[in-house]
């Protein structure tokens, strides 16, 4: 997913930034329009969330993990941009995050647009330890899985899955997605989903 570059303020509930100067308004109001998934941390929870807008103050996502007012807030924009701050205001799908310092937003879209062209640039990961139903041609085995993306998901395994070996991996109750071993080495396997995981699937996984 590119970031984009518009204007959007319609429509759009207020940042609820601090007073300042007439120029500190006008920045918060120059909300450009984003396209992007982020990882957030917050109140002890990781999740992966979607980003709506960002302006030199604040931003705004959609989470389903739960936030409170007040609550301070990581936002990962990729594994090498993080951003922290307060969240301002909240609904049932949406927060908007106050930032605990100032940003160039344009400068920032522009970083992370050129980092996105990168053929290593890499998919946000989650934390993550559970146990998980894997069906392949060795029959259904229970494995545990370590660290999920929306295109990956480490193994950790008995030693008989290789390179090559197509799975089905239940991950929770109604989330179940395809893949492929794409490595693997102590104990360990790196699947490729050939079903992308959404942000919504992600959560609070």
């Amino acid at each position: 997913m590119q970031d984009t570059f518009e204007t959007a303020t319609a429509g759009v509930p207020p940042m609820n930034f601090a007073p300042g100067s007439a120029s500190d308004r006008r920045d918060s109001q120059r909300l450009r329009t984003v396209y992007r998934v982020a990882r957030v941390h917050v109140a002890g929870q990781y999740g992966l969330a979607r980003v709506h807008n960002i302006s030199n103050q604040g931003l705004m996502l959609s989470t389903r993990l739960h936030v409170g007012l007040g609550s301070d807030m990581a936002v990962d924009l990729s594994e090498t941009c993080s951003l922290s701050g307060r969240v301002a205001w909240h609904d049932s799908e949406r927060c908007g995050v106050t930032l605990s310092v100032k940003i160039d937003s344009s400068a920032l879209l522009r970083r992370l647009y050129d980092e996105r062209q990168q053929t290593n640039a890499r998919e946000l990961r989650l934390p993550f330890e559970r146990r998980v139903v894997v069906t392949s041609d060795l029959g259904v085995q229970i494995a545990r899985a370590r660290d999920i993306s929306q295109r990956g998901i480490k193994l950790v395994h008995d030693g008989q899955f290789s390179p090559g070996l197509h799975v089905t991996v239940q991950i929770s109750p109604g989330i179940e997605r395809r893949g492929v071993v794409r490595w693997s080495r102590d104990g360990i396997a790196g699947c490729s989903l050939s079903d992308y995981l959404s942000a919504e699937d992600l959560g609070a996984i």
